[in-house]
């Protein structure tokens, strides 16, 4: 008799995100609902601003979780719209604000992990940014292939990823302060 855990069934959300996560699944895989899309949304906002809260005020980074949702919103506009594919905009912002949401959880818990295991004399702001840049350039490619996934050829996909992620990480992350 086989058991059938939910996360683990065939179709389902969670296990959509997960294939999506390890690039073995597309965002023509989730199901299109606007209900989805703003859970992800939202979710993806508050990951951006607990990223932004170890280091800025709650105000700052509520408004860095915001604008950063209204950018990913807006670049995936823009480029389903020079794609010609609309129709695809609901599921591909629902799996970038989904595989957002995972890159800044994962970054949130190393943050708290490592600021519990190495206090504040010790380097850890360092050894954070050298052990967070594998997350980085995960979620930069996380992005890429979800760009490419919705009909961007391979070079302007990676470079579009890249470039949100480098605008939000390294210029809109430092204007808080």
């Amino acid at each position: 008799m086989a058991i059938n855990i939910p996360f683990t069934a065939q179709g389902s959300v969670p296990r959509t995100l997960f294939d999506i996560i390890r690039l073995e699944a597309g965002q023509g895989d989730l199901p299109k609902s606007s209900q989805l899309l703003g859970a992800s949304l939202a979710l993806y906002g508050l990951g951006e601003a607990w990223e932004q809260y170890f280091e800025h005020s709650l105000p700052g980074s509520l408004i860095y979780g915001l604008l950063t949702t209204a950018l990913l919103a807006g670049i995936t506009w823009g480029v389903m719209k020079f794609t010609g594919e609309m129709q695809r905009f609901t599921k591909t912002l629902t799996a970038l604000a989904l595989t957002g949401a995972v890159a800044a959880a994962v970054f949130g818990l190393m943050h708290v992990l490592f600021s519990i295991a190495l206090p504040p004399p010790l380097p850890t702001d360092k050894l954070l940014r050298f052990l967070l840049f594998p997350v980085f350039v995960w979620n930069a490619f996380m992005f890429a292939f979800l760009y490419r996934n919705a009909k961007l050829r391979p070079i302007p996909a990676f470079v579009t990823a890249a470039v949100f992620v480098l605008i939000v990480d390294a210029v809109m992350s430092p204007l808080l302060h």
